[in-house]
């Protein structure tokens, strides 16, 4: 029996191994990577779930591209507020969105507590929680790197039928990258209109943002 911050580092130890060979420098269950195209992270986070009697573990990813850092930092400067970095610190401005959607089945596990246990759990299932979140770390972290490709994050979206409000500011800024288009249009009458249904400001400030971008795109 081990104790659950003993299975958490073997677990980081393995995951590690995984994902800094692919660009990814980090410990303590974050790691990240950060190119001119965009900043991309893996990372494993746990909670003991008394309740449920087990610790629950689990391997993700968050993606940044840089014109969505490029319009966060725009938004920072425009409140006043200290610019925002962009180094490993900015993967807390992820989107968010298309992380969660690709992400595979079998990225967590319930490592189950024995009864009369204190938050402790046997080896095996640390090994089982270490095969299942290193296999999916070898998936997730190309996906990582592959989502803050230019374009790559919005195909996705384009691709996801969930579009709530929250969904059409990273769309809108994303696209605006493509320059001027009938989709940016569309785009923003739903934006406006997703606010107006419920009593919410026009979001002039992201429409603003967004047609410059695409302003200054098609001026090349």
């Amino acid at each position: 029996m081990i104790t659950a911050d003993q299975a958490m580092n073997q677990i980081n130890r393995a995951v590690g191994a995984i994902v800094r060979p692919l660009g990814f420098p980090g410990s303590r269950g974050v790691w990240t990577r950060v190119t001119g195209e965009g900043i991309a992270a893996v990372g494993t986070t746990r909670s003991v779930m008394s309740f449920q009697g087990t610790v629950f573990v689990q391997v993700a990813i968050s993606a940044v591209p840089r014109s969505w850092w490029e319009y966060r930092n725009h938004q920072a400067v425009q409140r006043s507020e200290p610019p925002i970095a962009y180094d490993a610190s900015a993967v807390t401005y992820d989107i968010g969105f298309v992380e969660a959607r690709l992400r595979p089945e079998r990225a967590f596990y319930h490592m189950k507590i024995p009864a009369g246990g204190y938050r402790t759990v046997p080896q095996d299932e640390v090994d089982h929680a270490v095969d299942l979140l290193t296999t999916a770390a070898g998936i997730l972290a190309p996906m990582a790197i592959d989502l803050v490709r230019p374009g790559r994050y919005l195909a996705e979206m384009r691709a996801d039928p969930s579009r709530g409000i929250g969904f059409w500011e990273p769309f809108i800024v994303l696209l605006a990258d493509e320059g001027p288009s009938d989709e940016l249009d569309d785009a923003i009458d739903e934006i406006c209109a997703a606010y107006a249904e419920r009593g919410a400001d026009r979001p002039d400030d992201v429409i603003a943002y967004a047609r410059a971008r695409a302003a200054d795109v098609e001026r090349g």
